[in-house]
């Protein structure tokens, strides 16, 4: 880490120390001598050397002890000579040297370690740390900053950062410092995280950053801020790498659902055409005729999924738009399609309503039909099967909405089944073929009409007696 404060307390003397310190104790030496021998005055002057033995406790740690123990057997045995014994506050004194110098010794390390630690911290760091004053300049910055923004760190220290590395935005126009997100965190003193914005390098390349800047706050005062920052070059790449493979899926799904579609539609139509001209009559062979249904099914299941997957599609990346439909009119529309059901006997019953406005799409309609082509889909083919569809005007906390059922007689949900039922690529127990979408789509187009569905049993308490699927939808106002 560079600091605009060179370290204060090196491990060892460098010479310009040594040489300072000689000097001094030289000096000390010679006022001793002076003092003493000819002004006669013993007390005085060992203030004096308090001097040396707090800049060797600074720059030398503990060894500034062996300089106070020097210091003060010298003082002893010039009031030895003098006196011709051991005068007791000489022998304070010299203690005294040797207390200094433990303490500021002490005090020193600690200090020495504090910031080694502290160090450490920010060169271990893959994060680019600086700092910054209340002027907006460099007070200090580690190494993988320096190396991320291609300067040499005194090339920034005492340098406004602003100015170097966040001047301009991409297309070239000023970054005012009212908007710049570090400078605000030092005039509010409230700390801010920036998730996409740009530095500019020594070299004049812009790199993009997520940025974090917090004030250094001080007895109240703000007295400068900490900025860190990372390269998100790699995540951006990733991000239009993600952009581009959606894209192009999208467009795949586009291309498929379109002419896998018309393709099906078209072999529908042809095998309709053979089934709506046969007659009882016809010597077609039954096992034919039970292909040709199973054929058209399978167009027909294949339609539906495709029509599903991109049903899914709208809804999950947002497109789905509201506008005012009439639900009354796509339960009978619902009821109309999956009144003759091919091969089956099933029953749709559904009284028409006067008009029933809400906020919803054209994609309603899929919800229903998803519905109520499960309980076809789900029941026992070679039994009769009865559909109820009912809708009603209820208020619930204060909204209106429109609740709907659709109740059937088939073979029910168990109620294991019935909290997953509504989830991803989760299918009945029944040997019906589907992926397991219908029910995850009917509950994603639901919420996203900012309603509710649940499933229950159709005769409370028994689900062999058939399912009962409610709606719930607000109504318009």
């Amino acid at each position: 880490m560079y600091n605009a404060h060179k370290n204060p307390y090196p491990l060892s003397l460098g010479m310009y120390n040594q040489v300072v310190l000689a000097l001094i104790i030289v000096a000390c030496v010679f006022v001793t001598l002076y003092a003493n021998f000819l002004l006669g005055i013993d007390a005085v002057y060992t203030h004096l050397y308090y001097l040396p033995i707090i800049l060797a406790g600074i720059w030398y740690h503990r060894k500034s002890i062996y300089l106070a123990l020097f210091l003060g057997l010298a003082h002893v045995s010039i009031g030895y000579y003098l006196a011709g014994s051991i005068v007791p506050s000489t022998l304070i004194r010299a203690v005294m040297f040797l207390v200094v110098a433990a303490v500021v010794s002490l005090l020193s390390e600690r200090r020495h370690t504090l910031y080694n630690e502290t160090r450490l911290l920010l060169e271990s760091t893959g994060e680019g740390i600086y700092g910054i004053d209340l002027e907006g300049r460099c007070t200090f910055i580690n190494d993988s900053a320096a190396r991320m923004l291609g300067y040499a760190p005194d090339e920034m220290i005492g340098k406004s950062t602003h100015d170097l590395i966040h001047s301009r935005k991409m297309d070239g126009t000023p970054c005012v410092p009212e908007h710049c997100g570090v400078l605000q965190s030092i005039w509010t003193g409230e700390g801010c995280r920036i998730s996409d914005d740009i530095f500019w390098r020594k070299d004049g390349t812009a790199i993009p950053v997520e940025y974090s800047s917090y004030p250094i706050i001080e007895d109240g005062l703000v007295r400068g801020a900490v900025v860190t920052f990372n390269d998100i070059s790699e995540r951006k790449k990733s991000e239009e790498e993600i952009r581009e493979a959606k894209r192009r899926s999208e467009l795949f799904l586009d291309i498929m659902a379109h002419d896998i579609n018309n393709m099906n539609q078209v072999g529908i139509g042809y095998l309709g055409m053979v089934l709506g001209a046969l007659k009882p009559g016809d010597k077609v062979d039954e096992d034919n005729i039970v292909m040709l249904e199973r054929s058209l099914s399978s167009l027909e299941n294949s339609s539906r999924l495709i029509s599903n997957v991109r049903t899914l599609q709208e809804v999950e990346t947002g497109k789905v738009r509201l506008k005012p439909i009439n639900l009354c009119d796509v339960l009978s529309d619902v009821r109309d399609r999956y009144s003759r059901v091919p091969g089956r006997n099933v029953s749709i019953n559904y009284a028409n309503s006067p008009e029933c406005m809400l906020e919803a799409n054209e994609l309603l309609k899929d919800a229903f039909s998803n519905l109520v082509s499960n309980a076809v889909k789900h029941s026992d083919p070679a039994k009769p099967l009865t559909v109820d569809i009912t809708q009603t005007r209820i208020s619930d906390g204060g909204n209106e909405y429109y609740m709907v059922t659709i109740a059937d007689d088939g073979p029910g949900i168990p109620d294991d089944l019935k909290s997953k039922l509504f989830t991803k690529f989760q299918r009945g127990q029944t040997h019906a073929q589907g992926k397991g979408l219908g029910l995850y789509l009917v509950k994603s187009l639901v919420e996203d009409f900012r309603g509710r569905v649940w499933v229950e049993d159709r005769v409370p308490g028994d689900h062999t007696k058939g399912a009962r699927f409610v709606v719930m939808l607000p109504a318009s106002a």
